[in-house]
């Protein structure tokens, strides 16, 4: 099982590699930076390549006549893998609207009421807290619909923080390096940046061949087809 670092080791092992105990050119609270940095950095491929390593669920709690509700606080980009309506045994997919018929159909459950199944699209009106704008109205109350989504990578704030990317925690220990030396206007920078480009490509490629379940089969998408029916 890999290992989960956290930021003290992290930081231990960067000053350790690079001298930096005895010096304060660069600060400690510089190093979390470019960590969290190289978090994000790391993110965005992971998100891109294989966005199921960062699965998780939650519930939605429904209220009567309510329509909005809030996202998760760690999702990643809004990003909802599917939400699922579960109660007393009966269970559906509770799709997103289609971009093109998503205000009309809004404001018609709105008027007329006449849906028998929930579908939703993202309300952003205010910043910060994205919506779940769910179509129709709730009818009921209680926790039926459960969210998949893709939560953020954890940030580091205090010593006994975790990095929850192990797999690559030698692309976050180079980008540090990398921007240390930028810095110090290290002659080992090009050196630096080239290794760092090297294990960007490994993680690049690990991502590209993982899948949980060892098959490899491209899923065709028939969603086009079950609207149309």
């Amino acid at each position: 099982m890999a290992k989960f670092y956290t930021w003290s080791e992290i930081k231990t092992k960067i000053e350790q590699d690079l001298d930096l105990e005895d010096e304060d050119f660069v600060r400690p609270t510089e190093l979390l930076s470019y960590t969290n940095e190289a978090i994000d950095e790391a993110e965005a491929e992971i998100h891109g390549l294989y966005e199921d390593y960062f699965l998780t669920r939650g519930t939605i709690t429904l209220a009567v006549d309510t329509d909005e509700y809030a996202l998760p606080a760690n999702i990643y980009a809004h990003k909802i893998r599917k939400l699922v309506y579960d109660n007393a045994g009966r269970v559906y997919a509770v799709d997103r609207i289609k971009d093109w018929g998503k205000f009309e159909e809004y404001s018609i459950q709105k008027n007329y009421g006449t849906g028998e199944i929930y579908r939703y699209f993202i309300l952003n009106s205010t910043a910060g807290e994205p919506k779940v704008l769910l179509v129709p109205k709730a009818k009921e109350a209680g926790a039926f619909i459960q969210i998949w989504y893709l939560r953020n990578a954890n940030r580091l704030e205090v010593d006994a923080d975790v990095c929850d990317i192990p797999e690559f925690i030698n692309f976050i220990f180079q980008y540090v390096k990398v921007r240390v030396y930028e810095k110090e206007g290290h002659p080992n920078l090009p050196k630096a940046v080239a290794d760092l480009e090297q294990q960007r490509a490994q993680m690049t490629s690990t991502l590209a061949a993982m899948v949980p379940d060892a098959g490899n089969e491209i899923e065709a998408d028939l969603s086009a087809y079950e609207e149309m029916s």
